[in-house]
């Protein structure tokens, strides 16, 4: 499946490479402002964002907003596509420090995003 947006065309990886699947259940992935200056941020990261609108790395303090489809470098880059509904697999997952919990994917579950795997 192909996503056409005003930026291009996405086409979403093999499953074997990718984070999430559309094989049960549709994926919404939106464009979303990333704040600069965080190095690289790995694909399967799960995301919240800053007082200012803008992707940080999820860390437990506020609530995710959504996963990292592609691996984005917030030096070069601006933009990050965010899985914000959908399926994806727990093992994939990504957070800041340490390891995804059953809290972080309760919250993941709580806005459309279930984990399988």
């Amino acid at each position: 499946m192909t996503v056409k947006a005003n930026i291009g065309t996405y086409t979403p990886p093999k499953p074997e490479n990718a984070v999430y699947t559309e094989e049960r259940h549709p994926a919404i992935i939106l464009s979303k402002p990333v704040k600069g200056g965080q190095g690289v941020l790995e694909k399967g990261t799960i995301v919240s964002v800053d007082g200012n609108g803008l992707i940080v790395p999820y860390d437990g303090s506020k609530s995710p907003v959504g996963v990292l489809v592609e691996r984005t470098d917030t030096d070069k880059e601006t933009v990050a596509n965010v899985l914000v509904h959908g399926v994806v697999f727990r093992e994939r997952l990504v957070v800041k420090d340490g390891s995804v919990t059953a809290d972080d994917l309760k919250k993941l579950a709580d806005i459309g995003i279930y984990s399988i795997g």
